[in-house]
């Protein structure tokens, strides 16, 4: 397992506890003569490993190319010649967020940042063997620096909190995203699948209230629109799809086990105290 040091790579430590699990200093996957040697004795490789920070990948597109686009590559091509499956981890962010309605496993990618163009540029990597697996994520908060801990972090400093309130998504534990990755090993699942939180989708604005109820914290959140965040910013903010809400029928279908948001939000904030 690549990038093992992320949120769902340490949440996948509880479901793989035989896996072997390589971190950023374990292993840099742009470097093809240590990835192949990584890939010895595997026939199942999960590849997390990524430059996930959306604004940085903005700023240093380059970086972020060469990483999840190259690196990708490198790691798909390593696996081919041990005759080991890919089990790639995606994004929501590979879409433009235009349409109405969920954005289903085949429609067609469009990604407005860096960040989505570099992990489309390893999802076509992927596609090279029928027997690799994508699955499409999104907001995902676990163990690690995310968007919930920032929340409640500020919101303990006493608010009050400005959140965008016109971006749409399915928040999504790290801790479902390893139990549906582990499940989906064990089946064998091949192709494109979204495995996203349950239930009825939210804004950031909406994520950050419950986040902070479950916390007991009594904040107050301003919701402002996407142009006045980036204008008040005082930083490059990539731009944003409206929409990023995943279907998660094609999971359901197969069986994949999908915690709602909400619940699981509590527990991992309960989790936090």
């Amino acid at each position: 397992m690549t990038g093992a040091g992320g949120q769902v790579g340490r949440a996948l430590r509880a479901v793989c506890p035989s896996a072997r699990f390589l971190l950023r200093s374990d292993l840099d996957v742009t470097d093809v003569g240590a990835v192949r040697m990584a890939m010895q004795g595997m026939d199942v490789v999960v590849h997390l490993a990524a430059m996930t920070d959306v604004d940085r990948c903005e700023r240093e597109p380059d970086s972020a190319a060469r990483v999840n686009g190259s690196g990708t590559r490198v790691v798909v091509e390593a696996a081919a010649e041990r005759r080991a499956r890919v089990v790639y981890l995606s994004t929501d962010y590979v879409f433009d967020g235009r349409k109405r309605g969920e954005y289903e496993v085949d429609d067609p990618p469009a990604p407005l940042n860096a960040y989505g163009r570099s992990k489309l540029a390893g999802e076509e990597a992927v596609h090279a063997s029928k027997e690799n697996l994508i699955v499409r994520t999104s907001w995902v908060f676990g163990d690690g620096r995310n968007f919930v801990r920032t929340i409640l972090d500020a919101a303990r400093r006493g608010g009050p909190l400005r959140v965008v309130d016109d971006q749409v998504g399915r928040p999504t534990w790290a801790n479902d995203v390893a139990a549906a990755l582990g499940h989906l090993i064990r089946s064998g699942a091949t192709g494109v699948l979204h495995v996203a939180g349950d239930g009825e989708p939210g804004t950031w604005a909406d994520l950050a209230e419950a986040a902070a109820e479950a916390a007991g914290l009594p904040v107050a959140v301003e919701r402002i629109d996407s142009q006045t965040y980036r204008r008040t910013a005082g930083r490059l903010v990539a731009p944003r799809p409206a929409n990023s809400v995943l279907s998660v029928e094609s999971a359901r279908a197969a069986g994949v086990p999908l915690g709602h948001w909400r619940r699981s939000l509590r527990q991992y904030v309960e989790a936090l105290s």
